[in-house]
């Protein structure tokens, strides 16, 4: 078995949406123009205000998909994570 197939669908779920919040700000050419206008705004100030909102939500996602594997495979372990917190003091 490769490692690749090992990858839960929640981690690729979370990768693909994490790289689109970092890759379709940086296309310029998606945002460099003035019109539509939105309370007077050009397009590319309220387009990247909009990505901000978005990116937050995708790591929120991302980051709620992967805890639930995570927590699911320490369960399977037997691990609570009490052990964790002895270990941080």
């Amino acid at each position: 078995m490769s490692k690749l197939s090992a990858v839960k669908p929640a981690y690729w779920i979370a990768g693909v949406l994490l790289a689109l919040s970092i890759v379709v700000p940086l296309l310029v050419s998606t945002y460099a123009k003035d019109e539509p206008r939105l309370w007077g705004f050009p397009f590319f100030y309220w387009y990247q205000l909009l990505w901000v909102f978005i990116s937050a939500a995708t790591v929120s996602i991302s980051y709620r998909l992967v805890m639930s594997v995570e927590r699911k495979r320490r369960a399977a372990q037997g691990l609570d994570g009490a052990a964790d917190k002895e270990g941080d003091l």
